[in-house]
């Protein structure tokens, strides 16, 4: 049985029982299933149960479109999280070649679904920072063919964009630059007018005795002249903001940032993707007027603690995505250009911190023991700084992993929570929901 199908149930608060054990446990197990009224109570306790949990999805062993896919099934669709005239933001890691950056594929795979939502009239931009600007065709955004080992060898972001426009897709890449600094507050915070174009909207703080500032762009869309994208706010027009949303979608690697082991940061994933998310490219060591940006401040007092607890802090008072996609195709155990394992993995959350506890325990620390967040490690400081700030949880008793495997396709817990709400709506029969759990219990092979 699969690491990721053991539970915690609340009846006993005790970890490690298998699927047969955990549908035992609420009167389910047998093989001449009957829909009494003790069942229907003991199954409706379950997935109220589970609906307080965080979940966190993983799809394994397809290709990156197949999983991809899967996932969005999982998550009851894109619908669940985007508007059909919302701007998409999708926020990916350009920084390095090869796995370093997102997986093209997989951001390709998450567009589609995207532009299906009925009636989709928004805009998709795949967006990101780079320090120093980045090494040229090294990026995910113009990453040459050379430079693409361990990702989608078909395209890079900004090739993949013109091709969805080329066919009269609402699809475009941002490369984020820095901004003017003009009227700005110390301490406090500057919001930027998207009236006076480009710029950004930054906050200057003390975080452990350090002069600190945080900053978030507001561009104009790639599509649409004049219209400015600002992630908090929404959508800036004709002299004011339209009411129309803006959400964004990140979509990290996992990758170890050392090189053949763990440094400072340890694995670099969704939390400390966050990085891109604000200027970071006039230096890992930069301060302006005195104040250290988001990677300078902890990069120079080498704390992955610090990185955690600023990446809380900023979705708390910045902006904050809806969902987290981690691209784990290829998981760089050594570095983010080196020596990859081909994982074939997807996973998603909508927080980053039991997502990144999850892809580290069950997914990269296999290939680098280094980076098991169950460690005392700069992994699992970098984790627990973010959790301080009030963000997931890591406590095996408030989620679980919900799991798909392309190679042992079987049913999931979630099968049958959807089984039963279908049957309780009368739009499944008594039937449908015993062949869904004997589907689930097959699962647990011997």
């Amino acid at each position: 049985m699969n690491r990721e199908e053991r539970v915690t149930t609340p009846e006993t608060g005790t970890s490690g029982i298998n699927r047969r054990e955990f549908l035992r446990r609420y009167g389910i197990a047998s093989s001449a299933l009957t829909i009494s009224p003790f069942f229907l109570s003991r199954l409706e306790a379950l997935c109220q149960v589970a609906a307080g949990k965080t979940r966190v999805f993983v799809v394994r062993n397809g290709d990156y479109y197949q999983n991809i896919v899967k996932l969005w099934e999982m998550l009851d669709g894109p619908a669940r999280y985007f508007g059909p005239d919302d701007v998409v933001l999708i926020k990916g890691n350009a920084q390095w070649p090869n796995q370093g950056y997102t997986h093209t594929g997989c951001i390709k795979a998450v567009i589609d679904q995207i532009l299906a939502i009925p009636g989709f009239s928004g805009e998709v931009i795949i967006y990101d920072n780079t320090t120093n600007n980045g090494q040229p065709g090294a990026t995910g955004f113009d990453a040459t063919p050379g430079n693409r080992t361990h990702n989608w060898p078909d395209h890079n972001w900004n090739s993949l964009a013109a091709e969805y426009r080329a066919r009269g897709k609402p699809v475009a890449t941002k490369r984020l630059v820095q901004g003017p600094w003009r009227n700005i507050t110390f301490p406090g915070c500057s919001f930027w007018n998207p009236a006076e174009g480009e710029g950004w909207t930054r906050c200057f703080f003390t975080h452990n005795g350090r002069n600190t500032y945080f900053s978030y762009p507001i561009f104009e869309s790639p599509l649409s002249p004049g219209r400015m994208i600002d992630p908090k706010n929404g959508v800036w027009e004709n002299g004011g903001y339209s009411g129309r949303r803006v959400r964004a979608l990140f979509m990290p690697t996992l990758n170890n940032h050392g090189w053949g082991s763990e440094d400072y940061a340890g694995v670099t994933s969704a939390i400390k993707s966050f990085f891109g998310a604000t200027e970071i490219h006039i230096g890992d060591n930069a301060t302006w007027n005195g104040y250290y940006h988001l990677h300078s401040a902890s990069f120079t007092q080498g704390s992955a603690q610090t990185a955690g607890e600023l990446v809380g802090r900023y979705i708390q008072t910045m902006y904050a995505p809806v969902l987290y996609i981690t691209c784990a195709i290829w998981s760089g155990w050594h570095s983010r250009t080196a020596d990859a394992a081909e994982t074939k993995t997807v996973l998603a959350c909508e927080n980053p911190v039991t997502l990144d506890y999850v892809a580290c325990r069950d997914v990269i620390s296999r290939y680098a023991s280094w980076l098991n967040p169950d460690a005392n490690n700069n992994t699992r400081k970098q984790i627990l700084g973010c959790l301080s700030r009030g963000i997931g949880t890591i406590d095996p008793t408030q989620f679980e992993v919900i799991t798909f495997d392309f190679t042992r396709p079987t049913a999931t817990r979630l099968d049958i929570e959807r089984k039963f709400r279908e049957f309780k709506a009368g739009r499944a029969s008594e039937q449908d929901v015993k062949n869904t759990i004997k589907l689930y219990m097959e699962g647990d092979a011997p």
